[in-house]
């Protein structure tokens, strides 16, 4: 593992506990931890590695809040198959 990657895993670790504990109760942890793994997949290589946390932390609260104002029935996610 490269120094980058381990800081990169502790970012993306500690932006996993704040958006946890602002959506937790309002959002299955199991869905918080989804989004913000892909939120890093997407913005992994699009980005100055020294920007992930602050750019995770607002595009994986984005896509947060985004998931809450989709009425009930449309936050049933059917799993996709790679």
């Amino acid at each position: 593992m490269t120094v980058r990657s381990h800081l990169a895993n502790d970012v993306v670790e500690e932006v996993g506990v704040w958006l946890a504990g602002e959506f937790t109760g309002r959002l299955p942890a199991a869905e918080i931890d989804r989004v913000v793994k892909v939120t890093r997949l997407d913005l992994e290589s699009s980005i100055a590695p020294e920007e992930l946390g602050e750019m995770l932390h607002r595009l994986g609260r984005a896509r947060l809040q985004r998931i809450l104002q989709l009425p009930p029935v449309a936050r049933v996610r059917i799993p996709t198959s790679r």
